[in-house]
């Protein structure tokens, strides 16, 4: 009888203290709350991100992934401990101890953040205003090319730039060799096109250009056409909407051609092999310039 009510005794303390499916130990809970307590404290003083809902559920849903974890499961977990206030006492005590040693390494000078290549590699987009965002023309409208250009000093190489729109040409529009294009002009004069044709069968097409600023060069300006046509004639059926023309920015790969850029060597020139008490006679007024600068 005692034997059998040993193990009945241990059934029960077994079956208490076991947890639920879904349920973070206490050990992932502490962890998890000190990384979602340092979340909330880089939010809340990141103007930019809390001005900004959908990069506060960016932040959010990386962590959960990190700790392959969901939403849901968190909530339950929450739901569980609380229920047990000794246990999520202890947990929170454990957070505490978590946070006051990572502001003693802050202090210290031993922490260094680190963003995840997640979050780091995230790109940027811009909208670039240069057409309405829907057109449709009369029959009898004049044809048109609807080009348009876009000079925009904040353009840089490596940047991807996207247009997208919807076109409806009636086999009723006779124009010849349609074709949408996007080209992009670097400060060199140079210019890469993208030339795509559209088809005249009154299915409302949609149409994505993704071109991508390969030369290392500054980007002077964009440019392009949506009702381009080898040969003009007949009759213009044509339908456009949805239109839009975005620029993928990518701080990290920008930041990375900066650093390569920064590890130029600078050329120091000694004060001895520079003579600026009988500098040698200018040739022009350039070289007078730049003796002075150098003298001062």
């Amino acid at each position: 009888m005692r034997n059998w009510l040993i193990v009945v005794v241990l059934v029960v303390l077994t079956s208490c203290s076991s947890r639920p499916d879904g349920v973070m130990s206490q050990r992932e809970m502490r962890n998890f709350l000190t990384e979602l307590h340092v979340l909330e404290g880089l939010i809340d003083n990141d103007p930019v991100i809390s001005a900004d809902d959908r990069l506060d559920v960016y932040y959010y849903n990386y962590l959960f992934a990190k700790h392959g974890i969901t939403k849901a499961d968190f909530d339950s977990s929450l739901v569980y401990y609380t229920k047990q206030p000794k246990r999520f006492e202890r947990i929170y005590a454990g957070v505490i101890r978590n946070l006051d040693k990572l502001e003693e390494d802050v202090i210290a000078g031993k922490y260094e953040r680190i963003i995840p290549d997640s979050v780091l590699r995230k790109p940027e987009f811009y909208n670039l205003p240069a057409l309405d965002s829907m057109y449709q023309f009369a029959p009898d409208s004049t044809r048109t090319s609807l080009a348009f250009a876009v000079k925009n000093s904040a353009l840089m190489t490596q940047d991807i730039y996207h247009l997208r729109f919807r076109l409806r040409r009636e086999p009723a529009d006779s124009s010849e060799g349609g074709y949408a294009a996007l080209r992009i002009h670097y400060a060199d004069g140079k210019v890469d096109s993208l030339v795509h044709p559209t088809y005249n069968d009154s299915v409302l097409r949609k149409y994505h250009f993704l071109f991508r600023a390969k030369r290392n060069l500054p980007v002077d300006s964009l440019s392009g056409v949506l009702l381009g046509a080898e040969k003009v004639k007949g009759k213009f059926r044509v339908y456009l909407d949805s239109i839009t023309l975005q620029r993928e920015y990518r701080p990290f790969l920008q930041d990375s051609l900066r650093n390569q850029l920064d590890s130029v060597p600078p050329v120091i020139i000694a004060p001895d092999t520079v003579s600026l008490s009988q500098p040698a006679t200018p040739t022009s007024s350039k070289d007078k310039i730049m003796i002075r600068k150098e003298n001062e």
